[in-house]
């Protein structure tokens, strides 16, 4: 099963802040067509279809340089109407693959998606450890809130009223104005296998690492927090 973590940018898109995302993803470890298993591509959809460009690498040869020519590319184009997905291989205290989506839905809306699935997320250290990648986005760069998806599940509201009626999911991720409305002890006592205070002031909330088998865990953790 596909799944990934779906976080919601409440600002345009724009050029600098695509340079810092990978910038930081490089200084986290992340490589491009470094996996041994699997060749890298990108895929850039605009709204004009004879402008799109989908790239397979041709070989397994890892070339992070070759980032910087792929996100000019992507950024010269109008960042409102186009999305771009690339895949990316982390290696650093273990080694995985996972894909990142960009898009703007509309005016400060926007969508960034760290995605992944049980055959390159196989163990609970794994998971963990894309989850703290995870989390040190989120706080980097201020992201309102994020959660699970599976690929069955329709995407995270971008709407605060809606985010903030919507049951917890296997992990979600609060800023601070969420963990003060839902309340910051009640949050940090939820029964979930890990509960983490982050520095800018929010809260990431992980009820379980098995993503196929944690209904009983969800259910418990919903009912803390009075869902």
């Amino acid at each position: 099963m596909e799944w990934e973590i779906q976080f919601q940018y409440d600002k345009n898109l724009d050029q600098v802040f695509i340079h810092k995302l990978f910038y930081f993803l490089v200084s986290r470890g992340v490589k491009y067509n470094a996996c041994s298993r699997y060749k890298a591509y990108y895929l850039i959809l605009t709204d004009k279809p004879e402008n799109d460009i989908g790239h397979d690498e041709e070989e397994r040869k890892e070339s992070t340089e070759k980032l910087a020519e792929i996100i000019e590319t992507y950024s010269k184009f109008d960042l409102k109407t186009t999305s771009f997905s690339i895949w990316l291989d982390y290696l650093n205290e273990v080694n995985f693959r996972f894909g990142i989506d960009i898009l703007q839905v509309k005016d400060n809306d926007s969508f960034i998606s760290l995605k992944a699935g049980e055959h390159l997320v196989p163990d609970e250290n794994t998971f963990l450890v894309f989850m703290d990648l995870c989390k040190e986005l989120f706080v980097r760069f201020n992201l309102s809130h994020g959660a699970f998806r599976n690929e069955y599940e329709d995407s995270v509201p971008s709407n605060k009223k809606d985010f903030l009626k919507e049951k917890p999911n296997i992990v979600s991720f609060y800023s601070k104005p969420f963990v003060d409305q839902i309340g910051r002890d009640i949050l940090l006592s939820s029964p979930a296998f890990k509960v983490e205070e982050l520095e800018n002031g929010g809260v990431m909330l992980i009820v379980c690492t098995d993503v196929l088998w944690c209904s009983d865990e969800m259910d418990r953790v919903r009912e803390h927090l009075g869902y």
